[in-house]
């Protein structure tokens, strides 16, 4: 058993089986958390759900869960959040309430038996500041037991709050699928000034290689995944994607980079 972690995301907004991506209860056994994607930001301190079940229904997406639930009791399953275009709120500055925020979520996770939740502020409007560092510690004020985890790919935009909120997040995962091996473990030593090494996962993509497809190359992600950093070792590796690592997608056969990730992690 890998000593490190496999995170990786199920795509609740694009269809699944019968032919399309694997359904959540598919998820293999030695991923150590799946991360739903995505539920949304919404006005008065609270979350929505349409997105997440937009192709997938709530009953489908909770079926699954059970059933990793009963297949793989020790996977995490966790929830990542997005801002919203219409109505416009973002993480940055959205939350106006943040205790009231963070009882929402523990709520959240309550209800839908979650482990915690995953925050994906790609919002680029303005820089994240204070009102988001409030926001992340009232969700763990509220959640001191669940993960709370943070995708980023901008240091400079990211590396203050990160540094900010390095013991209220349990890891970080890094998600710029477009950059190449030595890039990818360029930004890793980056991230590992703010926040300690085993707390960030180099985040990998499964698709093609190129400007618009973005994908991380099958050599890339086996070799990062195998990669230890300069002092200490790294949380893990993340994947984008469960739901398109099938060969429609990557011309690759199903389950190649989940596999790569699977076979080369320390």
């Amino acid at each position: 058993m890998a000593s490190e972690k496999f995170t990786a995301f199920w795509l609740g907004y694009v269809p699944s089986g019968d032919g399309a991506g694997p359904p959540l209860g598919a998820a293999p056994s030695y991923i150590d958390t799946v991360s739903l994607a995505f539920a949304n930001l919404f006005p008065d301190n609270t979350t929505c759900n349409g997105f997440l079940q937009k192709a997938n229904s709530e009953n489908d997406i909770r079926a699954g869960i059970a059933e990793i639930r009963q297949n793989s009791p020790d996977t995490k399953i966790t929830v990542s959040i997005i801002g919203t275009p219409n109505p416009a709120i973002g993480w940055n500055n959205g939350i106006t309430n943040p205790a009231q925020f963070g009882s929402w979520l523990a709520n959240f996770a309550d209800e839908w038996g979650l482990d915690g939740f995953d925050v994906d502020n790609e919002d680029l409007d303005s820089f994240p500041g204070q009102p988001f560092i409030d926001t992340v510690k009232a969700m763990r004020a509220a959640m001191p037991d669940k993960l709370i985890t943070l995708d980023t790919y901008l240091f400079n935009r990211d590396k203050d709050v990160i540094k900010a909120l390095a013991d209220d997040l349990d890891y970080i995962c890094t998600m710029a699928y477009f950059l190449d091996f030595q890039s990818m473990t360029d930004l890793f030593e980056q991230y590992a000034t703010v926040i300690p090494p085993e707390k960030i996962a180099i985040g990998v993509k499964s698709d093609k290689v190129g400007p618009i497809t973005q994908g991380t190359s099958l050599e890339d992600t086996k070799k990062l995944a195998a990669w230890e950093p300069k002092n200490g070792k790294k949380q893990g590796m993340m994947l984008w994607n469960l739901s398109g690592d099938i060969e429609s997608v990557t011309g690759e056969p199903d389950g190649s980079w989940t596999r790569a990730i699977h076979e080369n992690l320390p």
